[in-house]
């Protein structure tokens, strides 16, 4: 009886903590929702940018973008300071940003910064639109896969910004990264 009692209960334990690996998450989602936060029209957000030239320096200190949201809106917590998620009760569209330093290239980091969507399982294609809003430049994409998706990528000086835009139509998606990059600037963090 001694030698059952452990040899079982040690195995009990590891079907216990394999359990609450697996299960305790999937309990937590259920239970506790996405943290979010309010934020009203106007509101200035600050991303600060990944990339090479954010180590590094460079010729150019800007190390960060800023902009305004059009709409209110939530901001989705991502965990990232180069990277932001926001949802809007308006136009029930989600928006996310995310901003990369180091870029002396557009041309040819341009595809390269639609890789994060594609590794994700995205479709993404350009579809020869042109952005100059505001101090920055670049080109419009579409997600095909994804009801009213569209994206840019864009570029002021080094830094870069990657948009994607779902919701109800394409039109309100492009209007939604016209309005963030109209407000947009490169900075120093």
């Amino acid at each position: 009886m001694v030698r059952l009692v452990h040899s079982v209960v040690p195995a009990l334990a590891a079907v216990g903590a394999l359990a609450a690996v697996f299960a305790v998450p999937a309990v937590l989602d259920a239970v506790i929702p996405t943290r979010e936060t309010a934020l009203a029209a106007g509101t200035e957000i600050t991303l600060t940018a990944s990339g090479v030239g954010a180590v590094h320096g460079g010729a150019d200190p800007a190390d960060a973008v800023t902009f305004a949201l059009p709409e209110p809106m939530h901001r989705v917590a991502t965990g990232s300071d180069s990277a932001a998620v926001f949802r809007s009760d308006i136009a029930d569209q989600r928006l996310a940003v995310s901003v990369v330093d180091g870029i002396t290239d557009f041309d040819t980091a341009a595809p390269r910064l639609l890789l994060p969507l594609k590794a994700a399982g995205r479709t993404v294609n350009f579809d020869g639109g042109v952005l100059d809003v505001g101090s920055f430049h670049g080109l419009t994409c579409v997600l095909p896969d994804t009801a009213g998706g569209v994206c840019a990528v864009a570029t002021s000086g080094d830094i870069a910004v990657t948009l994607t835009v779902a919701g109800p139509t394409r039109e309100a998606g492009l209007a939604l990264i016209r309005s963030v990059l109209e407000t947009g600037k490169a900075v120093q963090a």
